[in-house]
């Protein structure tokens, strides 16, 4: 009896498929259904800047789309746009159904990824700031420096 258990559970080992394909249209590539790819997103989803500014005009047309890339979170674009001197970033999912503004969170470090990629995104060049005219107080080859701006009226 304890051999034809053994057989049973061995013969339908050989049986079952590797994945399962309930919720698939098709193998490979992206599902319909649930807009999840098994391999390189880019292969069949495709976002260009023009239909970013095309979709985000739609909300604003005083937005203006200076990025398009895959987000960190699957299934979703990040669109790096500029509005007021500021640049922002909004979520599309890759059925362009839908558009997310807000923040992701890593669940496990508990870091809000939006914020620090905005953070990014406007980070200044303190390189690119003309020092020619400053006024130095302290060491000027200090590794640390703090610049002040002031308006003196």
């Amino acid at each position: 009896m304890r051999n034809v258990i053994i057989a049973a559970f061995l013969a339908l080992m050989f049986l079952v498929p590797a994945r399962s394909y309930g919720f698939a249209e098709k193998l490979g590539g992206c599902t319909e259904q649930t807009g999840a790819c098994t391999g390189d997103c880019r292969s069949c989803h495709s976002l260009k800047t023009s239909e970013a500014q095309s979709i985000l005009s739609s909300f604003n047309p005083n937005l203006k789309v200076v990025g398009v890339k895959l987000a960190g979170v699957g299934g979703l674009w990040e669109i790096t746009f500029e509005y007021g001197g500021r640049k922002n970033l909004v979520y599309v999912d890759f059925a362009k159904k839908h558009l997310i503004q807000g923040t992701v969170i890593d669940i496990k470090t508990k870091e809000n990824l939006t914020d620090v990629r905005v953070s990014d995104l406007n980070r200044v060049d303190v390189s690119k700031i003309p020092l020619a005219d400053a006024l130095v107080i302290g060491n000027a080859n200090a590794p640390l420096k703090v610049i002040v701006f002031d308006d003196p009226v």
